[in-house]
């Protein structure tokens, strides 16, 4: 849906791109904590509790998704509440970049699931 709506002429159109490119990382982490053990909180809480369990992993590339997450959070915050005209949203620029961020994020996310190896050790950087 991101790469659709970054297609629009508008405003409404980069801020849906930039909304959906988020939640692709945020629901992939959400469920990549899930079935690596960690108990997944209750809606109201599971933004923060993805961004932080990624964040404060001692593991690089956790970390990294983290950021991506925490930058990329801040931009969909600004989509769905702002109503101003913001500069962010002036052209395609922002949701281009966020969807490009996501694709990074979760091509990461893809090679340490894929490896039994670096899987064992994000998990085991992962504070409980």
């Amino acid at each position: 849906m991101a790469r659709e709506s970054v297609k629009g002429r508008t405003e409404a159109h980069w801020w849906a791109s930039t909304i959906h490119a988020y939640y692709s990382v945020m629901l992939e982490s959400r469920d990549a904590l899930g079935h690596w053990g960690f108990p997944v909180p209750p809606r109201q809480n599971i933004h923060t509790y993805v961004r932080l369990r990624f964040l404060y992993a001692t593991d690089a590339d956790l970390k990294a998704i983290g950021r991506t997450l925490d930058h990329m959070g801040q931009l969909r915050n600004r989509a769905s509440y702002d109503l101003r005209m913001l500069s962010d949203f002036n052209s395609p620029a922002a949701a281009q970049r966020a969807i490009q961020d996501a694709a990074d994020a979760l091509a990461l996310l893809d090679r340490i699931d894929g490896d039994a190896a670096l899987r064992a050790a994000a998990i085991a950087s992962i504070r409980p």
